[in-house]
C-alpha cells in the first residue's frame, strides 16, 4: 500500500505544467497599458542544459528555486492567488525544465516577468550555458482564466478545481526547504556547488522523512482509503 501511495503522489506531482508556453520577451515592468485585466494562469519556464547521455542536473533547478523564484515570489506574493513549481527532465525535445506557474493578473505577471528577466543569477546561468532558454506566457492572451484550467483534464471537475491548493502547499514546502537548507551551506562560495549540497540534503530528507511527513499524512487526511493506481 505504501508503494502504491508513493507512486500515485509522484505521478500527481509530475503531470501538470508540461506544455511549453507561447513565448515573448519579458518587457519592462511598467509596460502594462492595453493588457487585459482578467486573472489567469501564467508561467515562466527555465530550460536547463542536459548534455546528451548525462543525468539531469537537478541541483540547477534547486538553485533557480532558491535564488530566482523565491525572491521574486517574496516581492510579488501579494499579487499571486495560487502558484506552484513544476519540474521535469524528459528525454524529449523539451528536456530538463523548471516552471514557475502562478495565477494572477497580466499586470502583476508583467512585473514578475521583469523581476525574473533582470535577475543577476539568471544572467550568470545563461552566460554559462546552464540555462539555455527562458519562456514567458503571452500576456495579451488569457488561455487559462479558471482555477481548474491547468489541472489534468482527465480528472473530475472537483479534483481539477481543488488540486492547485494541494500542489501550492507542496511547492511552498519545497521552496522553504531549499531556503532553510541553503543557510547550512552559506560558507560555500561556489553557488552551483552550494545548491548541489542543498539538493543532496533535500533528497536525504525526502528519503528518510517523506513517507511519514507527506505520504502518511495525505493518506490519513483521506481516511486511509485505497487508491486506484494506473500504470
Amino acid at each position: 500500500m505504501k508503494i502504491c501511495v508513493r507512486v500515485l503522489l509522484l505521478w500527481l506531482l509530475g503531470i501538470a505544467g508540461c506544455t511549453v508556453p507561447v513565448t515573448r520577451p519579458a518587457p519592462d515592468a511598467g509596460a502594462t497599458a492595453g493588457l487585459p485585466e482578467t486573472e489567469g494562469w501564467r508561467r515562466v519556464q527555465f530550460r536547463i542544459a542536459r548534455p546528451q547521455g548525462e543525468t539531469p542536473r537537478w541541483y540547477i533547478g534547486t538553485l533557480i528555486g532558491g535564488e530566482i523564484v523565491t525572491p521574486v515570489y517574496q516581492r510579488n506574493k501579494q499579487d499571486i492567488q495560487l502558484w506552484r513549481i513544476h519540474r521535469r527532465a524528459g528525454d524529449d525535445a523539451h528536456g530538463h525544465v523548471l516552471s514557475f506557474i502562478f495565477y494572477t493578473t497580466p499586470q502583476a505577471a508583467q512585473r514578475i516577468y521583469h523581476d525574473i528577466s533582470s535577475n543577476a543569477v539568471l544572467a550568470d546561468l545563461r552566460a554559462k550555458g546552464l540555462v539555455t532558454w527562458v519562456g514567458y506566457d503571452d500576456l495579451t492572451r488569457n488561455d487559462s482564466p479558471l482555477i481548474e484550467d491547468t489541472s489534468d483534464p482527465i480528472w473530475p471537475a472537483a479534483i481539477r478545481k481543488n488540486w492547485p491548493a494541494l500542489i501550492m502547499g507542496a511547492s511552498r514546502m519545497w521552496l522553504g526547504l531549499v531556503a532553510e537548507l541553503a543557510v547550512n551551506h552559506a560558507d560555500e562560495q561556489d553557488l552551483e556547488h552550494r545548491y548541489e549540497l542543498v539538493e543532496q540534503d533535500i533528497n536525504r530528507l525526502w528519503a528518510e522523512q517523506g513517507q511519514h511527513a507527506v505520504l502518511h499524512h495525505l493518506t490519513a487526511l483521506f481516511a486511509y482509503q485505497p487508491l486506484l493506481i494506473r500504470y
